[in-house]
């Protein structure tokens, strides 16, 4: 390990020792099951996994959400209502190895493992046409699905999307780092979402509830949640995604870019690169607002894919 890599995860370590979590006496949760469920859960086994999504009923058009690393169907929760509200079929999915889909062991969490199953659930759903949001990774994947099958797309709205290389999160780096599952479990409670939160959320120390916390913190106590994630920021390369990004200029199809301008995660200046490399592309800006702006501002977000489906003025700090 080098000197430098050594000395961030000596500090992050730290910051685990401090932060108190007791994650040995954390009890886990099943995978592949809703504590609580809905009627808007559901489950379907695709390929041998049990994958769990939200599906509120409309007689207008279908809108498939998709979250990103680490979060789950809840990321969405204030924006559902919304756009249900509107008429439109509202599915939210949880990816394999996260929410309450299932998290086997030793399966291959990259990226673009993770679109091929995206697609191959959105087949067994019978899909077609739909307007799909995808917030960073799910942003990332958003992309891949229009390139590889337009036929399922009709219109793309990217959240702080990934996909052009960056800088790494230092969670997705201390997931690189030897032993990083046993550390995470060693030390994993609800002040890690609380920390995590603080990051991708602008003045996140001040804005994140209680119920967020939870929320997060019952998911990814789930059995193999943590090494799933693991195993995921362990296979992202950028290296992999880049002939799809190459040939972004090559999408036809109408795509809004939502972005927080305040992003630590993804910076703003990837966001603007979409924006430029993306011919039809419209994006909206939101001020002193960080990496999951459907969290800080569902109604913002909600309105701003409403009139995009409907095909009327965004308004706020637009960039035609």
């Amino acid at each position: 390990m080098k000197p430098k890599t050594f000395g961030w995860v000596l500090s992050l370590v730290a910051v685990l020792s401090v932060g108190g979590g007791c994650g040995l006496f954390v009890n886990t949760l099943p995978s592949g099951q809703v504590p609580d469920p809905t009627p808007y859960d559901r489950f379907i086994e695709v390929d041998g996994v049990k994958y769990h999504y939200l599906d509120h009923p409309g007689s207008g058009p279908t809108v498939f959400l998709l979250h990103g690393y680490g979060s789950s169907t809840y990321t969405w929760e204030g924006v559902v209502p919304r756009l249900a509200k509107q008429g439109y079929r509202v599915i939210a999915l949880d990816m394999k190895g996260f929410g309450w889909s299932e998290k086997p062991a030793g399966a291959d969490y990259a990226p673009l493992t993770l679109f091929r199953e995206v697609n191959s659930v959105m087949e067994a759903l019978r899909l077609k046409k739909v307007t799909f949001v995808g917030n960073s990774l799910g942003g990332m994947i958003a992309v891949l699905m229009a390139h590889e099958h337009p036929e399922r797309i009709e219109r793309v709205v990217l959240v702080d999307a990934a996909g052009y290389p960056m800088g790494m999160p230092l969670i997705v780096r201390f997931s690189r780092v030897p032993l990083a599952a046993g550390f995470m479990k060693l030390f994993f409670g609800r002040w890690v979402i609380s920390w995590n939160l603080s990051e991708v959320m602008y003045e996140g120390k001040k804005r994140m509830t209680e119920t967020q916390v939870e929320s997060y913190f019952e998911r990814l106590r789930s059995e193999g949640a943590i090494n799933a994630m693991i195993a995921l920021g362990r296979a992202v390369d950028f290296k992999d995604i880049e002939p799809y990004m190459a040939r972004n200029s090559e999408i036809k199809m109408p795509v809004l870019i939502i972005w927080g301008e305040d992003d630590q995660w993804i910076p703003l200046k990837i966001g603007l690169r979409f924006h430029r490399e993306i011919p039809n592309s419209t994006m909206v800006i939101l001020p002193e607002c960080g990496h999951i702006p459907q969290e800080e501002y569902p109604d913002l977000v909600a309105g701003h894919i409403v009139n995009f489906i409907e095909g009327k003025p965004l308004t706020g700090s637009l960039i035609e």
